[in-house]
């Protein structure tokens, strides 16, 4: 099966702001960063209803090492996954399925 993978405009922002924010601190820790992103999203197109539903459509895949949870909804009638976001799991809850 042959998945498309689209990010939110939110979601890859949050991806650029966190490399940024990693590689300021230590220099290649933000490829690191975007390595278990890519990781992450691999094992997502291998199953991608294989993580939970947390709420509605919405799927949450956390990362390994990082503490970021990708927020996804499969489509499957378009063998789509969408990335609402890559979520900080420092922040409030709440906000991790707001769509902008």
């Amino acid at each position: 099966m042959v998945c498309n993978v689209v990010f939110s405009s939110s979601a890859a922002k949050e991806v650029r702001d966190s490399f940024v924010w990693y590689e300021n601190r230590v220099e290649g820790l933000g490829d690191r960063f975007i390595n278990f992103i890519d990781l992450t999203i691999e094992l997502i197109l291998q199953n991608p209803e294989g993580f939970p539903n947390k709420k509605g459509p919405y799927r949450e895949a956390a990362l390994k090492i990082f503490p970021y949870q990708i927020i996804y909804e499969y489509i499957e009638e378009k063998q789509t996954v969408y990335i609402l976001h890559v979520f900080y799991t420092k922040r409030h809850p709440k906000i991790k399925y707001k769509r902008e």
